[in-house]
């Protein structure tokens, strides 16, 4: 695995190299300094929330995933039965798309943007780096760098629901520093070829106690790597990628400890397709994957150990993830509807401990998650209302020491009503 990790490596390299020579090759740039500097854009908005139960969620419930498993206290009454109200505007944004002056004979460009989301529950409201997004553009060529979107998540292609969980946990969701090479294909360039080496920050696997959430990837010594090959023209959008990460939990393990270089690896698949009529929009997404937590997606992976205080090994977990939404394409009055299912695939049996979300190897976990939800916009001029009615449902039951629910399951639903404002600009 770590040689195959290695020639990709090295094939990405090789990718940039045609690059490179092109670069010192252009011609020396026109003087466009007028047509230089930032532009602000962003947007004020406002969420109010009702939910009927409590969620497995993030900034006070700003960004739901799914309900809470049941909890009954000693009476037999569930404690997680409780529903939930709140008002929030940190998903509010600011940020500036950049031009400048040509460079290696390529249009420059970058954005820079940030929120008031935080980065955990504990410093909500404070503002927030999102994307610092610098690139250089050719006419078939554009390489960038800096923290963006990851490829995962495809921006031509995602969920048009009103809730700010964007489709989580069904569509990968990371935003993540890498450095990113597009290739257009053919004499037409509807058809791109994409390479990234990724790291991990906001968005990142979970790390064993003692460890720093980045730690895992970094110690790999191995960055996420992907590739995505896409077609798109005015109203047809398909595409697929693969993605392969490696990270190294720990740096010892055992008692006595000892060093450990024993790690979590895997591939993950995606496959997508957006169609434009002139007026409807559908869009649809398969994902398969392993440890997709960084995706903010159930799963992650499991450790064993052979015997106590023996050194830990890991499996990752697969996840299978579905989405499909279809929206109005009007300018005033735009209705929708989300629809999106995933499940807990597991691991090899045998395991000791579980690191990542929605995932145990003993008592009880999630097996699979089901959401449906319509909406309804309305526009006018740069001021927007939507409505949404957010059904949510996950099956819980007893785990096997491989992170599989087996035998019966309870369904815990929650229905969330969504109202937001918001002042684009």
């Amino acid at each position: 695995m770590k040689k195959l990790a290695c020639n990709a490596i090295l094939l990405c390299a090789a990718a940039l190299l045609p690059v490179a020579g092109k670069l010192m090759a252009q011609a020396k740039p026109a003087d466009n300094s007028a047509n230089w500097g930032i532009k602000l854009y962003g947007f004020v908005r406002n969420d109010i929330m009702f939910d009927s139960r409590q969620l497995v969620s993030a900034r006070e419930g700003d960004l739901s995933l799914y309900p809470k498993d049941k909890s009954n206290d000693v009476n037999g009454k569930d404690i997680n039965a409780a529903p939930t109200f709140h008002m929030l505007a940190i998903t509010s944004r600011l940020g500036g798309t950049i031009t400048g002056p040509d460079a290696f004979g390529a249009k420059t460009s970058a954005i820079l943007e940030a929120e008031f989301f935080g980065n955990i529950d504990a410093d909500i409201n404070e503002f927030r780096l999102r994307h610092a997004w610098a690139k250089l553009d050719w006419p078939k060529t554009q390489l960038a760098f800096g923290q963006y979107w990851h490829p995962m998540f495809v921006t031509d292609c995602y969920p048009g629901v009103i809730d700010f969980n964007t489709g989580m946990p069904f569509q990968p969701f990371n935003r993540s520093p890498q450095v990113r090479l597009t290739q257009k294909l053919g004499t037409e360039g509807k058809t791109s070829f994409i390479l990234a080496a990724i790291s991990q920050r906001d968005f990142a696997s979970v790390a064993p106690s003692g460890y720093n959430a980045t730690d895992p990837l970094r110690n790999s010594a191995i960055p996420n790597l992907h590739a995505q090959l896409q077609y798109k023209d005015a109203h047809f959008l398909i595409g697929g990628g693969i993605d392969y990460k490696t990270i190294r939990p720990r740096l010892s393990s055992g008692t006595p400890a000892v060093v450990s270089k024993a790690k979590a690896d895997g591939f993950s698949l995606i496959g997508y397709m957006k169609i434009s009529t002139p007026g409807l929009t559908i869009k649809a997404e398969a994902v398969r994957g392993k440890n997709l937590t960084d995706h903010v997606m159930i799963g992650g992976y499991l450790g064993y150990t052979a015997a106590p205080g023996a050194v830990e090994t890991y499996h990752s977990t697969t996840t299978n993830s579905f989405w499909l939404d279809m929206s109005g394409t009007g300018k005033k009055i735009i209705p929708g509807i989300f629809a999106g299912f995933t499940n807990n695939a597991g691991a090899q049996d045998g395991a000791n401990a579980a690191y990542g979300r929605g995932i145990v190897v003993s008592g009880r976990g999630v097996k699979d998650v089901f959401r449906i939800s319509p909406r309804f916009e309305i526009i006018s001029g740069k001021f927007k209302l939507g409505t949404e009615i957010e059904y949510t449902s996950a099956h819980y039951g007893t785990v096997s020491n491989n992170a599989k629910v087996n035998g019966t399951t309870d369904n815990i639903s929650n229905t969330r009503l969504l109202f937001t404002t918001t002042f684009s600009f």
